[in-house]
């Protein structure tokens, strides 16, 4: 069968195949090109090969099939073996805590959170052992109180948080209603302290910013008289010139010593604005330090004894995907 192709007026190739009976079928090549590419189409079918974890499809170029899989059962094994010696350093360290040894059990779950990118129960081992079983709770909030709950869940995971939140809940809530009960007392005299302080620094700063303001002005208005009297000293007779030079110095020496005292209050300004900024930071006294980490201490265990939202829950899901 003898087959030709031409093109028409539009630029498009049609195709003619000639029969017994002559050039018949006449066929759109365009229209059966996309028939093709519509059944080339309809026939593809896609595959979802799994990847292991770790797998870099760099590591299976210019791999045979038979090599790309053991590659992939190397790294199965891998990871199991790895699984299966987290799991084994976690019961380790669960062992130690139970005998009391916290150091020893401190050092097996440090190693085992090298095992495990997540490590949950390595991580709140970890912290189990560091504040032997949580006899010592405020181990914890010493490291984390200043950054907050936010940072302890991203160190930690919330997983890991959520173990600690479970099993050890008496412990912050004994805690925390220990700090309120010192919150109180102490709260009532750093503050009692800061205000009575407060009171005789706003005085002094009222004071000294009135005496700067005074001879401030004291010391321009002498300065200019001074300058004034000097300038016009063409104008005064000859007979006057020692009436002249007396009130010149007069007034050079009133504005020389009004900017001695204007300087003396400046000072005075100073320090008593300084003081007053220190008094109204609480860790510039030791009650006050000891406020503030009670207030950070406290500020912490509410957040552990306090359950995640759904919200929460979900946006850390969405993450994880």
């Amino acid at each position: 069968m003898e087959e030709r192709i031409i093109d028409d007026e539009y630029g498009r190739g049609i195709r003619l195949k000639k029969t017994k009976d002559g050039y018949v079928d006449v066929t759109d090549e365009l229209t059966a090109e996309k028939a093709d590419e519509t059944e080339e189409t309809a026939d593809e079918v896609s595959f979802a090969f799994p990847m292991m974890d770790g797998e870099d499809d760099e590591d299976l170029v210019g791999l045979s099939p038979e090599e790309a899989l053991a590659l992939r059962q190397k790294k199965a094994a891998d990871a199991a073996k790895r699984q299966a010696d987290y799991e084994n350093a976690c019961k380790e360290g669960e062992t130690l805590l139970s005998e009391g040894k916290f150091a020893e059990a401190e050092k097996t779950f440090e190693k085992a959170l090298e095992l495990d990118e997540i490590a949950a129960v390595a991580s709140a081992g970890y912290w189990r052992a560091k504040t032997e079983n949580f006899a010592k709770p405020d181990v914890l909030a010493e490291e984390y109180a200043k950054a907050g709950i936010e940072e302890l869940e991203y160190d930690l995971g919330y997983d890991a948080v959520d173990i600690l939140r479970r099993e050890h809940r008496d412990v912050f809530q004994k805690r925390h209603d220990e700090l309120s009960e010192e919150e109180k007392p102490l709260a009532e005299e750093v503050e009692g302290k800061q205000q009575k302080r407060r009171k005789v620094l706003v005085s002094r700063l009222v004071k000294s910013s009135v005496g700067v303001g005074a001879f401030l002005i004291l010391t321009l208005v002498m300065g200019i008289l001074a300058w004034t009297s000097f300038a016009d000293r063409v104008t005064v007779p000859h007979g006057q010139r020692t009436s002249f030079i007396v009130k010149a110095c007069i007034y050079a020496g009133v504005a020389a010593v009004s900017f001695i005292v204007l300087l003396l209050f400046v000072n005075k300004l100073y320090n008593a604005l300084r003081m007053h900024i220190r008094n109204e930071k609480l860790s510039s006294t030791e009650s006050g330090k000891r406020l503030v980490i009670v207030r950070r201490y406290k500020a912490l265990y509410a957040a552990l004894l306090a359950e995640r939202t759904a919200d929460e829950t979900a946006d850390e899901t969405a993450d994880e995907e």
